[in-house]
This record gives C-alpha cells, structure tokens and sequence, in this order.
C-alpha cells in the first residue's frame, strides 16, 4: 500500500483559543471575543504575533458563535480533540500542542450551511476550518509553490454479495478543491466505485487522485475507501460466515434445505440431530482469492427456531412431544 506523504491535519481546540469553557454560553463567548479583540487591536499591540492571535481569534469566534457550525464542531471535538478540557480564563493562544488528526476525521461529520470565509475575509484560516466550513478568503496565488493535495479516507459498508460477486456502490467524498474564482473551498463529490470480488473487511482500495486537489499546480491526493461488511455479515479469513436458520424437525431429521446466502441460493445437507450452534461448510463459496489461490468457504452456522405455541396446532405437537419423550429427553442434565 503507497504511503502518504502528506502534511496531516491539525485539530484547532477553539475553546481553549477563546478561553473559554466548553459549556460556554452566546454571551460567554461574545464577551471573551470583545476582549481578545481590544487586546489585540493594532493600536495596542502592534506585533505581528498579535496579528497570528487575531486571526485565531476571529477563526474560533465564526465557529463558536454560530449554532450550527458549534455543534458541528463540537462532534468532531469529542471524537478527535485535544485530550484536556477547555477551562475559563485562559489567555488567547495559551494552547497546548494541537494533535494531528485521524485520517478519516471527517468520517460522520455533517455540516449543510452556507460556505464562509470567515470574519475579516478569514486570511489565514486554517485548512481545519476550510475543510470543515468553507473556502480561502483569496484565490490562490499564481506563483504558490507546488503542493500535494491530501490523501482522503472514506469508510464504505457493503454486503457480502457486493464482495463475492463485485459491484459498483455509490460514495460520497467531502475534499478541498478550488471554485470557479480560484478559492480553495471545502466541496462534497460523489463517485462510482467498482468493488472487486474477493475485497476483505479493513482492506483499503486506493483511487488515485480522487483526494483533495493539491496546490500550486501540485498533484491532487489520494482516495483510500476502508471496506467494512454490514452487521448481519461476519466474515473471517477469506470465509464468510452466516446463519442457517432450521425449523426443529429439520435438525431433528436432516435432509435437503435451500437457503438464501450472498452466494445465492443454495442447497445444503443438513444431518440428523444436527444441534443448534453446529457450523456447516460450503467448499468454494465465499470469498474469492488472489489469482492463483482458492476461494474461501461459506459457513452456515445453526439457529434452530422454535414454533410459538401460540399457531395453530403448535401448542398441541408439543404436548405429543413432551408425552412421547420428556421421561427419556433431559435437556439439563439429571433425571426427570
């Protein structure tokens, strides 16, 4: 698997920049904005470093103080944040060293506003805010040194029939790209993708060049889609392993059964007295190998399920039943 060499995201702990408390109300936040700023301001503090703070500042204020892209960020914050919790009165900038972020940090993230550029046009914001909310305050400058657009990691559930046979499944890719006026800005794609037959669950399938554009002319990164199987669908090694459900007399007595797996339908022998948790293997019909290399198995396990007494004639067979064996039958062990 290629390896990415690209800058990793930096997650940006607004509260802390602010100095304020996660908890923090409208009001709160406000008031901590209005003091950063008279601090700040270029008539006080003309520093350069004030101007980096400021920038800071405005950034984590368009955040804070707008509902929906709070509670956005605040999903990302729990999942992926800085370890120590925001506290009150902490001065602007007083940070610790922000931690770089997964590579799927913006997997279950969902923000549909409108895209911003920020307070004061958001010169200098960071990718962090760009990616999650909107677009660069200036269009890219024609001499910008040429960049590696970032690697993109998209985690893509599907059946095992999608992996047994292939298929094509819908994706949606959220990267950086620039807009038709040349600003960088956060936009959703989505895209066809072939699975091939025999794709594992945690393998990654590379797209080449469907990350996020680069820049200065550099190349756009790549697209890694992480396969995970649905629930129902267990599969270990190259077998895949699902449940056979089968009525009492059918474990009882054996015989012929037909049953709907990923593969298909398919008929399996099923022996007497087969116990409920008993695993039944169908040679060749799971996953499919590298050339050269065999199939995996299907592997049925199972669920004997019993009649509710409450249909018709049920209640009545289990008298019959209980008539006929319960002195011989000690499902608990022991005697009767």
């Amino acid at each position: 698997m290629p390896q990415s060499h690209t800058r990793p995201m930096r997650f940006e702990d607004y509260y802390r920049v602010m100095g304020v408390a996660a908890d923090a109300d409208a009001a709160a936040i406000k008031q901590a904005y209005r003091r950063h700023a008279r601090l700040l301001h270029p008539d006080v503090n003309p520093s350069a470093d004030a101007h980096a703070s400021m920038a800071r500042i405005n950034e984590a204020y368009d955040v804070l103080a707008d509902p929906q892209r709070r509670t956005a960020y605040d999903g990302v914050r729990r999942r992926h944040g800085a370890p120590r919790q925001a506290t009150a009165g902490a001065a602007a900038g007083d940070t610790p060293a922000a931690p770089d972020l997964p590579s799927d940090w913006q997997q279950g993230f969902k923000y549909e506003g409108a895209p911003t550029t920020g307070r004061g046009g958001g010169e200098g914001f960071s990718d962090f805010f760009t990616g999650m909310f909107g677009r660069s305050a200036k269009p890219e400058p024609p001499d910008a040194k040429p960049e590696r657009g970032a690697d993109e990691h998209v985690k893509l559930v599907i059946d095992a029939s999608d992996a047994i046979a292939g298929a094509v499944r819908s994706v949606s890719v959220r990267s950086l790209a620039p807009d038709d006026k040349g600003h960088r800005a956060a936009v959703t794609r989505n895209l066809q993708v072939q699975i091939p037959k025999g794709v594992r669950a945690g393998q990654h399938l590379r797209l080449p060049g469907q990350g996020s554009s680069g820049r200065g002319g550099g190349a756009p990164g790549d697209l890694y889609l992480e396969i995970q199987f649905k629930d129902a669908t267990r599969e270990q090694s190259r077998d895949v392993l699902e449940p056979l459900p089968l009525a009492p007399w059918e474990a009882a007595l054996g015989g012929d059964v037909t049953t709907t797996t990923p593969a298909g339908e398919v008929s399996v022998t099923v022996p007497p007295d087969t116990p409920h948790g008993k695993r039944l293997r169908l040679k060749g019909r799971g996953l499919a190998g590298p050339a050269g290399e065999l199939a995996g198995d299907m592997v049925l396990q199972v669920e004997v399920k019993l009649p509710p007494s409450t249909l018709p004639g049920a209640r009545a067979a289990y008298e019959v039943m209980a008539a006929a064996v319960g002195r011989d039958f000690h499902p608990r062990g022991g005697q009767a």
